[in-house]
């Protein structure tokens, strides 16, 4: 990483650093601690807190708001004020919003005396911004198929937004091979780079001397697990059928549930448990309870093309997983089970639960040590020296 030290870095990320860790800051805690990074959160819309009540703080709180990281001291957090909405259903809305946006950036830069950065990049909007921010290198880190998401964007827009942004970086990855193959021709540069884990931190799982969370303590078993947010792309009804069929044993949900997702059904099954959000640093002792852990997309253009961080994380843990098929997981067909239909995945639980052994387990292990985040941050950091 002898190129990369010392330079400066702005991410524009689509994520708040807290409380669910991605990708985004995974890759940014792991560049070298003498690269000054300047990471900004995405803005929420004046809408907002019409949709989830929880952003009504952020929203009252308009000023954008500037922070160091207590232990990452490298790493600084920008918090821009709200932007007007339908930016991604009206590309002279978008306009206006980067604009807006980039007057914060500019001055959170120049209070941290950050000049010629690495810009790092990941929502197609940015595409607007960039030309205005003078930079060394533009990388465009690419983790979902972002016209496919719901809600208030027009597809046409997004994917006009995106081709344009790809045109003009240096540097471009994928998380999926279906976000390759759709992307391949946007890009000078473009690299096929799938999600990984903390392996150390979720092999705490498997660990004798990780006590067991107080809320896993004598739950029914088999215990059927999930981690990661609740939002619209998660197969509830999976879920839910998943559980009818094992009412002996226990479901456990650990995440946030999404703005207009509705649990209810979930909720009103009495061997379900819905523990809401748990901070990362605990979520190896309540992992350490899972008989199986559970990957229940929906199947559609958007978890076609997804790379599912959760999937690394459980591998990690050298439990057992029983997946929905998706492209992002069919490589790893020999050590976890993967169902095409809601049937075939209630059997697959089954067969997972009384298929394991310690070899398996030890499979899945070595084979989570294949896919760390460190490797991956390795492969980034490789390929942009090559460009400096």
């Amino acid at each position: 990483m002898d190129k990369i030290t010392n330079r400066t870095v702005v991410c524009i990320s689509s994520i708040d650093w807290d409380p669910l860790w991605t990708r985004k800051q995974q890759v940014m805690s792991r560049l070298p601690a003498s690269c000054p990074i300047l990471y900004v959160e995405p803005p929420i819309t004046l809408l907002s807190p019409l949709k989830d009540r929880a952003l009504r703080r952020r929203w009252l709180n308009w000023r954008g708001q500037l922070r160091r990281l207590p232990d990452r001291e490298n790493i600084y957090l920008l918090t821009p004020p709200p932007v007007l909405p339908f930016g991604n259903k009206f590309r002279p809305v978008n306009r206006i919003n980067q604009r807006w946006l980039l007057l914060f950036i500019r001055r959170a830069m120049r209070r941290l005396g950050l000049q010629n950065p690495l810009l790092w990049v990941y929502l197609p909007g940015s595409v607007d911004l960039v030309d205005a921010l003078p930079h060394e290198l533009l990388i465009y880190d690419c983790v979902d198929e972002h016209s496919a998401y719901t809600g208030l964007i027009n597809r046409r827009v997004v994917l006009d937004m995106e081709r344009e942004l790809m045109g003009k970086c240096n540097l471009v990855f994928v998380t999926a091979p279906g976000l390759y193959e759709a992307k391949k021709g946007w890009a000078r540069r473009i690299y096929y780079l799938p999600n990984a884990a903390d392996v150390a931190h979720f092999g705490r799982a498997a660990a004798p001397e990780t006590p067991l969370a107080p809320e896993m303590q004598g739950l029914p078993r088999p215990v059927l697990g999930f981690v990661g947010a609740i939002q619209d792309w998660i197969d509830l009804d999976l879920l839910a059928r998943t559980a009818r069929a094992y009412p002996q044993g226990s479901m456990v949900l650990i995440g946030p549930v999404g703005a207009g997702v509705d649990v209810s059904e979930l909720a009103a099954l009495p061997n379900v448990h819905l523990l809401g959000r748990r901070d990362k640093e605990v979520l190896p002792s309540y992992m350490k309870g899972f008989d199986v852990c559970l990957n229940p997309f929906k199947i559609n253009e958007l978890t076609d093309r997804v790379s599912p961080l959760k999937f690394y994380e459980y591998l990690a843990t050298g439990k057992p997983v029983v997946s929905v098929d998706m492209p992002g997981v069919r490589d790893f067909a020999g050590v976890i089970e993967i169902a095409a239909t809601p049937g075939e995945f209630v059997a697959a639980v089954g067969r997972a639960l009384e298929q394991d052994t310690p070899q398996r387990r030890q499979q899945r292990l070595e084979l989570a040590r294949q896919h760390s985040w460190d490797s991956r941050v390795r492969f980034m950091v490789e390929k942009i020296e090559e460009l400096l």
